[in-house]
Formats: structure tokens, C-alpha cells, sequence
């Protein structure tokens, strides 16, 4: 992850999976632990995105010498693995046999995850280690699909089981990752997207003439008057959620 050689999986795993991988050798009592080391790196990602966690850094969060971060985690890539799983969501997902509800609230999960720590965006999401949050996460929505798929009398294989979960987490992080540009873009230049409409709108009716972009035209400025701005994440989330849910409820 990040800067992940092939060295660290090892303690990757153990450190997520290992109660016992926390315990420190003998002597005065230690002044952190590898869960306070994890959650002060989570806390300066979410105030200032994963730039800002080093080890340096979270070190001096938690109270340590530059160095002594090193005692509990091995390194800035472990760490980041260790963010990741501490995050993941595992609310229960439903099972009383909607599989539109059921398919919304995964979404939702995936989602609702990414707008409250967008750092997650700058992990890689390939290759993930999986430890106990994440697991216990598709775990509950792997039990929850199989539950209503067979209540709605859709028998579906394994392959197919990932891959619906797969596709409703792919279209929740690119709405996500949309979701936060707008916000950033509001941040960066202090303008909302009525303002920067009010701006933009009469310098691009200039710049494309309807005559040489007639649909565009029409369909940018009928946007444009109903969120006045170039559009809405929250819209578009809630209009391809519904057909995505749609198609992947009556597939064949």
C-alpha cells in the first residue's frame, strides 16, 4: 500500500490479526499502544489528508520521541494498512428480505465511509490486506445478499456474490470521490455553486454558441438553472444508485 514492499505483509497481518501483537517487552510502562498510534494517524488524515500522517508526526501526536513510533508500528505503510481496516464500516446490514434496501445499504456503507475520511481515496485499492473491520464488514454483506437473494428466489454464485458487492462499492467511490471535488472546489475558491454559475455561465454561453452545441446547450443550461452550478453529486448518486439497483434486482 502506498509505498508497500512485499516485506511488510507479514506484519501487517500480524498486527491486525494477532491480539496479542500489542503486547511490548518488559520494563516501564509504555506511554502508547498500537490502537492510540492508529488513532491519532486516522485523526490527522481526516484533518489534513494523508499527506500529513508520518510517522514524525503521529509520534508527536501520541506523545513520543520521533522514534518511538517505530515500538508499535514498523512503518508508515503498516500503518496506513492498519487506518484502513480501524475505519471500515460494519454496521449490520439488513436481511429481512428487500434486495433494494439490502443493495442501497451496502452502497450507502461504502459511501457514507469515503465522505467521512476521504484520505481512503489516496490508498491504493488493490491488493488490500483485509483485518477484522473489513472482514466482518463482507462477511455481514456476502450473509446478508445470499439471505435476500434467496428469499427473492435468485439463487446466485459465488463469483456473482463479490461482484455485485464489488460494483455497488465501485459507483459509491467514484460518487464519493465527486461528492468531495465539489466540496474541495468550495473550500479552494470560496465560491458556491450559484456563484460560480453566475460567473461561468454567461462566459461559456459566449465561448459555445447553441447554434454550434444545440444539445449541450440546452441540456447544460437546464442543469445549471436547477442546481445552479455544472451539476450535483447527490443527485446523480441517488438517480444511477436507483437504476444500478434496478438492473442488478431483475438480472437474469
Amino acid at each position: 500500500m502506498v509505498d508497500s514492499p512485499g516485506h511488510d505483509v507479514p506484519r501487517i497481518v500480524e498486527l491486525l490479526w494477532n491480539s496479542t501483537a500489542d503486547v511490548r517487552r518488559p520494563g516501564p510502562r509504555q506511554r502508547a499502544s498500537v490502537p492510540s498510534v492508529v488513532r491519532a494517524a486516522i485523526e490527522l488524515a481526516d484533518t489534513g489528508g494523508l499527506g500529513q500522517v508520518s510517522m514524525r508526526s503521529v509520534a508527536e501526536r501520541v506523545g513520543l520521541k520521533p522514534m518511538g513510533v517505530y515500538t508499535y508500528v514498523p512503518s508508515r505503510t503498516v500503518l496506513i494498512a492498519l487506518m484502513v481496516d480501524a475505519v471500515a464500516v460494519d454496521d449490520d446490514v439488513m436481511t429481512g428480505g428487500d434486495l433494494a434496501a439490502c443493495l442501497r445499504q451496502i452502497a450507502d456503507q461504502y459511501r457514507d465511509e469515503l465522505l467521512r475520511h476521504p484520505w481512503l481515496l489516496d490508498v491504493p485499492a488493490w491488493r488490500p490486506i483485509p483485518g477484522p473491520g473489513s472482514s466482518r464488514r463482507y462477511e455481514q454483506q456476502l450473509a446478508a445478499l445470499e439471505v435476500v437473494l434467496g428469499a427473492a428466489g435468485q439463487p446466485v454464485d459465488d463469483v456473482e456474490l463479490d461482484a455485485i458487492i464489488a460494483v455497488l462499492k465501485a459507483f459509491a467511490t467514484g460518487n464519493a470521490r465527486l461528492r468531495l471535488d465539489q466540496a474541495a472546489e468550495f473550500a479552494q475558491s470560496g465560491l458556491d455553486d450559484a456563484q460560480w454559475w453566475e460567473i461561468a455561465g454567461p462566459l461559456l454561453a459566449d465561448a459555445m454558441p447553441a447554434a454550434d452545441y444545440p444539445v449541450s446547450s440546452r441540456v447544460g443550461s437546464t442543469v445549471g438553472e436547477l442546481f445552479a452550478g455544472p451539476g450535483n453529486a447527490d443527485h446523480a448518486y441517488e438517480f444511477g444508485l436507483k437504476r444500478l439497483i434496478d438492473g442488478l434486482v431483475g438480472r437474469r
